[in-house]
């Protein structure tokens, strides 16, 4: 009837039989209405005892469409439905463009899919096309399934990096695993334990751990023993960043925070004052000092050329610190525990440049012996720790790989569940990390044609 709107819909076996009008919703929403009826042709004959079919009933169905003049758009679909004269073998008409499982087009259900494999959040694509969050949810889901329709992935991997991340508050922890070369998260499970090791070896198969020639993580000893009791062949590396976290952590910052307490109760203000704020200072390289105040001293000869030429300083500017190499040194000469806890830290960073397994565990032989002579309680039991895993940490001369990636990883994980304001489906939580460490990343690329 208006051919004009139904060639403009682009709908198979859709005729449009009234003029397209704005109506209210329920909620007062302005929504675009489009009325018409299934053109499919009827069925004649019965397909059981072959008698002639009459037409029935006819009945009315609301879809979602694509908007409409940046409104909702709803279909109300006219079809028919005929029955059998001798048996009573009823059969409705198709529609052909209605998607299986909601009632929606499957034009509109490709658009949902395509704006979330985009990033749109759930709430962004809801409000734009109209469609309801929980209903988004369920379609994303879907989506995400055909995506990964087997825990196990296509390709073999030779280095993976297993850590935790937290799920939930009140100390709820996930297992996540990621392939190292190609920077993609192959596993995630809800816990940290043993357990979630052995689920791991479980989904991926034997054939498919055979391949996995080392792990990277950090002093886990659940994920330690299990990999070392259900796969002894894949050699267990001990990240070093994960280890110079541990010595900052363990040893420098406990050192600082308890002379700082005790200078404290002196009433030693002037002490105090010397400790308060450094926490940067201590746990940073000399080399990483020396470039901050470099660069703060090129900035505040800058303004000072400003400021003498008689021009306004840009917004924002302002002078800079160039004084952290300098009380790191009055740190290091006052304290003398401190100095060697300091000192010990970049020997042990030194000791992990070595490539080869033998000098690597002369060099921590070494530095045990330095570090049980220092007679610093915090380092000695720092080396305790150093010298029940020091297996593990041999083998990263052998396997130089590293976690990095996968810490990177956990803060694309919190960006995730910051933007979703947390997920109460936890499998859909992981389909979503999964899917986001395999998006590519982007990039501005210029739309000007060659002349």
């Amino acid at each position: 009837m208006h051919d004009t709107i139904t060639i403009a819909l682009g709908l198979a076996s859709f005729d449009v039989t009234h003029e397209p009008k704005t109506v209210l919703s329920v909620g007062g929403q302005k929504v675009t209405l489009t009325r018409g009826r299934i053109t499919e042709e009827l069925l004649r004959t019965c397909p059981h005892c072959g008698q002639a079919m009459d037409i029935h009933q006819e009945h009315e169905v609301t879809l979602k469409h694509i908007p409409l003049q940046m409104r909702p758009h709803l279909l109300r679909v006219s079809r028919k439905r005929v029955r059998c004269r001798g048996c009573g073998y009823l059969q409705m008409q198709n529609i052909p463009f209605k998607d299986p499982e909601h009632r929606m087009t499957k034009h509109l259900r490709y658009l949902v899919e395509r704006r979330l494999s985009e990033g749109y959040t759930l709430k962004a694509v809801s409000r734009d096309l109209g469609v309801h969050p929980s209903i988004v949810k369920e379609v994303d889901k879907s989506r995400l399934l055909r995506m990964f329709p087997t825990k196990r992935p296509d390709k073999y991997s030779e280095y993976i990096a297993i850590d935790e991340f937290l799920l939930l508050r009140g100390h709820r922890y996930a297992t996540v695993v990621l392939d190292l070369s190609e920077g993609h998260v192959i596993w995630c499970s809800e816990g940290k334990k043993k357990q979630q090791v052995a689920d791991f070896i479980q989904d991926m198969g034997e054939d498919w751990m055979r391949h996995v020639k080392a792990v990277s993580m950090d002093m886990n000893a659940q994920y330690d023993s299990a990999f070392r009791e259900l796969c002894p062949w894949i050699a267990v590396i001990y990240d070093a960043f994960h280890l110079v976290k541990l010595y900052n952590d363990r040893v420098l910052t406990a050192m600082r925070r308890r002379k700082q307490n005790e200078l404290a109760e002196e009433g030693d203000q002037k002490g105090y004052q010397l400790y308060k704020g450094s926490r940067y200072i201590v746990l940073s390289d000399r080399k990483t000092l020396q470039q901050k105040d470099e660069k703060a001293r090129e900035n505040n000869r800058m303004l000072d050329a400003m400021t003498l030429r008689g021009k306004k300083w840009p917004a924002g500017a302002r002078k800079m610190n160039a004084s952290n190499e300098r009380r790191l040194d009055e740190l290091l000469g006052v304290n003398d525990d401190l100095n060697k806890a300091y000192f010990l830290l970049d020997q042990l960073k030194a000791a992990f440049q070595e490539t080869d397994p033998k000098s690597l565990f002369r060099g921590l032989r070494q530095w045990l012996h330095m570090a049980f002579e220092s007679g610093v309680q915090e380092v000695v039991a720092f080396a305790r720790t150093i010298r029940k895993r020091i297996r593990s940490l041999v083998q990263h001369a052998i396997h130089p790989i590293s976690s990095g990636k996968l810490e990177g990883t956990n803060n694309l994980i919190k960006t995730i569940r910051r933007q979703a304001y947390g997920f109460r489906d936890t499998e859909y939580f992981f389909l979503k990390i999964k899917e986001a460490s395999r998006k590519p990343y982007y990039q501005y690329q210029s739309h000007r044609i060659l002349s």
